[in-house]
C-alpha cells in the first residue's frame, strides 16, 4: 500500500467525507462562550439521537465555581492546566469520567484549563436557590456555535 500525499489545501481545511468521517482542524474554530461564566468551547462532533457531543472546553483561570449536574456521563482528557472537585484534582495528561447523575461544583486551577470533553447527555446549571438556571443539550451547542460562526466545519457532516 502506498502512502497518499495530501495537498496543502487538504492539510489545512476541515474535511467531511460521505461515509460520515471527519477531519476537523480545531485550531481554525473560534472559541464560543459556554453556558458557565468564564468558559468557552469548540464543538468537534455531535449526535442528537444519543445527546452526545465532543468539545474542547477552555476554562478561564478566574471562572467562578458553579454548581451543575451531568445527567449522563462526562469523559474528559485534560490538555492544559487542571481543575478539582470532591473526587480530587485532575491535571494535564489525566483522563477522568464523571458518572451520570453527578452534581458538583468544580474549581479551576490557577492557570485555567483546556480539556477534550465527551458529553453523554445534558448538563443542568443551578441558581443559588437550587432552581435550574439552564440546560445544555446538543441543540444548545449547535445554536451557540452557529451564532458564533463556529459551525461551518460541521455544516455538511452527516449527523443525526
Amino acid at each position: 500500500m502506498s502512502a497518499q500525499i495530501k495537498t496543502d489545501d487538504e492539510n489545512t481545511r476541515h474535511q467531511v467525507f460521505a461515509d460520515g468521517s471527519l477531519i476537523i482542524r480545531a485550531a481554525q474554530i473560534p472559541w464560543t462562550p459556554w453556558a458557565l461564566p468564564g468558559t468557552w468551547f469548540k464543538l468537534l462532533d455531535y449526535d442528537r439521537n444519543h445527546c452526545y457531543t465532543v468539545i474542547l472546553l477552555k476554562i478561564d483561570h478566574d471562572a467562578p465555581p458553579t454548581i451543575h449536574k451531568h445527567l449522563g456521563a462526562a469523559n474528559a482528557y485534560v490538555i492544559e492546566g487542571g481543575f478539582g472537585y470532591e473526587h480530587g484534582e485532575v491535571y494535564a495528561g489525566d483522563y477522568m469520567v464523571e458518572g451520570g447523575g453527578v452534581t458538583h461544583t468544580p474549581h479551576v486551577h490557577p492557570g485555567g484549563s483546556i480539556l477534550l470533553g465527551f458529553m453523554h447527555g445534558v448538563v443542568q446549571g443551578f441558581n443559588p436557590d437550587g432552581s435550574i438556571a439552564g440546560v445544555v443539550d446538543v441543540d444548545w451547542y449547535l445554536d451557540a456555535a452557529k451564532k458564533n460562526n463556529a459551525f461551518a466545519h460541521l455544516e455538511n457532516a452527516r449527523r443525526s
